[in-house]
């Protein structure tokens, strides 16, 4: 997925992207020590590949009404797996915005893995998780 033109409100960025715009949070949330939070999803392997899981229904849903627009949110090649930026917004609210999703998605009957992250008190595992998606 290319990156997003000047201008472009999209949510949805590449995992380059994304990893920067991680890297800038870490720096606002240090700077003014409020907490971020990570959502990761793994769908079952019966949810299909990157571009089968950017075209469902319920990943629009996602991106057009479940998250804010300072979210960011990117379908990364690793395995795949969707990752949400949630900035200045605790593990609580991270968890909120899980249930919603969750009452979103079609294959409820699907296995997914969700981990949800929060800085700084998951540092070191969001630098593991980063590392693995890189």
């Amino acid at each position: 997925m290319p990156s997003r033109p000047k201008g472009d409100s999209s949510l949805i960025v590449n995992g380059e992207e994304f990893r920067t715009r991680l890297a800038e949070e870490i720096d606002r949330s240090q700077r003014y020590e409020h907490p971020f939070s990570i959502l990761v999803m793994r769908p079952p392997k019966t949810a299909g590949e990157r571009e089968t899981i950017k075209a469902s229904p319920w990943f629009d849903s996602l991106v057009r009404s479940l998250v804010r627009g300072c979210d960011v949110v990117s379908v990364l090649e690793l395995g795949p797996t969707i990752a949400v930026l949630l900035p200045e917004t605790d593990v609580s609210g991270a968890g909120s915005l899980l249930e919603r999703l969750i009452a979103t998605i079609d294959d409820k009957n699907q296995e997914w893995e969700y981990t949800l992250f929060e800085y700084p008190l998951n540092e070191t595992s969001i630098e593991d998780f980063l590392e693995q998606a890189a």
